[in-house]
């Protein structure tokens, strides 16, 4: 767990490095939510410079600020940084092989302002629709505690966007399908 201070403040040093990009994990859902304090990692759209060709500037990062090097899931970068007591992990992703985010989602990503800095993060419709075109176990068990939440009535999604969101991806009826299973 780390702190909106901590997120500020990475997202800050990572700006001061050349690298810059949108939200697209669970944080964007509590930013959306206005938490103050968020649970596992930071999962960033690399849109500023690619991290894979120029992987010295995480090098230096780690040198200079005592970070951490280490590798996501798909094998592309993540940093992991201590910051006022606090571990924060950065999973740096581009838009390569199997792991695509459409530049509509990219493009339409909300602004938030966390303790002064410029946070963009995708719509949590946006991450729902994600998820669902993953479709792996742990994602459609997000997925259900997402539609805890909608028929709970805690948080409300725009249907249609989530439909035209689909339609961005080469089988959008296998995600609909799935949310319709869950939300």
């Amino acid at each position: 767990m780390f702190s909106s201070r901590v997120l500020s403040r990475v997202i800050d040093l990572l700006r001061s490095t050349g690298v810059d990009g949108v939200v697209i994990g669970s944080t964007s859902v509590e930013l959306f939510t206005g938490r103050d304090t968020f649970e596992g990692d930071i999962d960033l759209l690399v849109t500023s410079t690619s991290v894979l060709a120029n992987y010295g500037i995480l090098e230096q990062l780690a040198r200079e600020r005592g970070c951490v090097l280490g590798a996501t899931w798909l094998g592309t970068p993540s940093v992991t940084c201590y910051i006022e007591g606090e571990e924060v992990t950065v999973d740096l992703f581009e838009n390569l092989y199997d792991f695509y985010i459409p530049s509509e989602i990219v493009e339409d990503s909300i602004t938030y302002d966390v303790l002064g800095i410029k946070v963009r993060a995708i719509r949590v419709e946006d991450y729902v629709v994600l998820k669902a075109a993953a479709g792996r176990d742990e994602d459609l068990e997000t997925l259900r505690k997402i539609g805890e939440l909608v028929r709970s009535r805690k948080l409300r999604l725009d249907r249609k966007l989530i439909e035209s969101r689909a339609e961005l991806f080469s089988e959008p009826h296998v995600i609909l399908r799935r949310l319709s299973e869950v939300l």
